[in-house]
C-alpha cells in the first residue's frame, strides 16, 4: 500500500460538528465539565481555522 502523505477532508465543518457533538454528550453525561468541554470545543474548531457556532 502506498502512503499518502496528505490525506484531505472534503468537509472539515462536518468533522467538527461530529466530534462536537461526541464532547457535548461527554459533558451531558458528567464525563467531563463544562469548562473542560469549552476548552476541547475551541481547540477543534481553531484546528481547522473555521468560525466556531
Amino acid at each position: 500500500m502506498e502512503d499518502k502523505p496528505d490525506a484531505r477532508i472534503d468537509r472539515p465543518e462536518r468533522l467538527c460538528d461530529a466530534i462536537v457533538g461526541i464532547i457535548d454528550e461527554l459533558e451531558d453525561s458528567d464525563i467531563i465539565d463544562d469548562e473542560r468541554a469549552s476548552e476541547l470545543r475551541s481547540e477543534i474548531y481553531r484546528s481547522i481555522d473555521i468560525p466556531e457556532e
